[in-house]
């Protein structure tokens, strides 16, 4: 048998705000997004900045171009590009990021995820680009040095 839902089994329930900052052991989790509500579904995703000793990973969920003006000047060492890397992105955004690896959790699917463009911008910057359909799982790890 499943576990009661949450609100059936009377335990708090609530979402993460921005600016919010969590700690899990070294690492420290600060939500960046939403930052307001959005028209766009997408640009509702819950944004991540996770910091650890060994470097930083921006957790983009699905964030358009409107959500993603509003994450400019936060740079990351790994990003986890938006939308499976479709053609939603802002590539000026994408660039300025700084990521040195671009990560982008993909599969077999009908809308051309990831599009061209998209993975040359980010090569163009400097990423080395990943992709799980290809690639496989990416285990990125910022607890230790390299």
């Amino acid at each position: 048998a499943l576990p009661a839902p949450p609100s059936r089994a009377r335990v708090p329930v609530r979402g993460p705000a921005f600016g919010e900052v969590y700690r899990l052991g070294a690492l420290a989790l600060e939500v960046l997004g939403p930052r307001r509500r959005y028209k766009s579904p997408n640009d509702q995703s819950i944004v991540l900045l996770v910091r650890g000793p060994a470097g930083s990973m921006l957790l983009t969920g699905d964030v358009e171009a409107v959500a993603q003006a509003e994450l400019a000047g936060v740079a990351a060492d790994v990003l986890k590009v938006p939308h499976h890397g479709g053609g939603t992105s802002d590539p000026g955004w994408l660039a300025s990021t700084g990521a040195r690896l671009a990560v982008i959790p993909v599969g077999p699917n009908g809308f051309g995820h990831p599009v061209p463009w998209v993975i040359e911008t980010l090569e163009g910057a400097g990423a080395e680009v990943m992709r799980t359909d290809r690639d496989g799982d990416v285990v990125v790890d910022l607890l230790s040095s390299p």
